[in-house]
């Protein structure tokens, strides 16, 4: 894609897969050419971690680094802190004018359904809604055995830049519609440039689940095993679910910056009494 933006905006990448992933390498040099790029990411891996922030010694310690994007050498920043602190360390000590987009991934691993409350990609996001800065998370299906790890799979970028760049000029050209603040935008495992994308609704339905082990040891511990949930057919046919895990395009689900309930339904509770003031 040679088309350029006569502005360049802002943006914030990050990521939660940390500063190492090839996803927020191949995320940047999606963005570079129409963009003014600062790169922030957790220094370690933090899937999972929501919105969540880190404690403990030296939280919040900037490390500069030095990425190759698109053959030219760019300065990035990996700081000690979950994907929500890095967000914030950017805005307030590292972002050199306002920031236009805060986007992030692309992670190693699909977040659809109700994990957006617990995916730490979707999670810097809010964190820099919380501010006001609209944002895109970019996540990829792959095998769940290389999901949450150090040790990141070797995959091909390319196919998903090229959506990425068409994604994003969208978005500048024609903004997001009214009252969303941050997209949510799921790849299925092989794509090309003639794959659908596909605007959905966010399933109300855990796309994994826990399985309890068959020998634990109630003293020592030991991790729950993460699977596919076992309903995934019942997700709505126009659900974020049903479109990368059964019918592969690529989904985009817009979502609003607050979980409370319209003004309709708050004055009903107070019809029916659920409440008293």
């Amino acid at each position: 894609m040679e088309e350029k933006l006569d502005n360049k905006p802002y943006v914030l990448i990050t990521n939660d897969d940390g500063i190492r992933s090839p996803g927020i390498i191949a995320l940047a040099e999606a963005l570079q050419p129409f963009c003014d790029l600062l790169i922030v990411a957790p220094r370690n891996q933090q899937t999972n971690m929501g919105r969540g922030a880190l404690s403990g010694n030296n939280i919040g310690a900037i490390e500069k680094k030095v990425m190759k994007i698109n053959n030219h050498y760019h300065e990035a920043y990996a700081v000690n802190g979950s994907p929500a602190q890095s967000v914030a360390h950017a805005i307030l000590e590292l972002a050199n004018r306002k920031i236009d987009f805060c986007v992030s991934g692309v992670n190693y691993g699909e977040n659809l359904g109700l994990a957006y409350t617990c995916s730490g990609t979707l999670g810097a996001c809010f964190e820099a809604d919380s501010v006001g800065i609209p944002s895109i998370a970019f996540s990829r299906k792959i095998p769940m055995e290389h999901q949450r790890s150090d040790e990141f799979a070797v995959l091909d970028w390319e196919e998903e830049k090229k959506h990425i760049q068409n994604i994003f000029v969208n978005v500048m050209k024609n903004g997001f519609p009214n009252g969303v603040r941050i997209l949510n935008v799921n790849f299925p495992v092989s794509i090309n440039a003639t794959t659908e994308v596909r605007v959905t609704k966010q399933a109300y339905m855990n796309y994994g689940k826990y399985v309890y082990p068959d020998k634990r040891d109630i003293n020592r511990g030991h991790r729950l095993e993460w699977t596919f949930n076992d309903k995934l057919n019942d997700a709505p046919k126009d659900s974020d679910i049903y479109a990368v895990h059964f019918d592969e395009v690529i989904s985009v689900t817009p979502l609003k910056s607050t979980m409370s309930v319209d003004s309709k339904c708050y004055y009903a509770m107070k019809s029916n009494k659920i409440i008293e003031t």
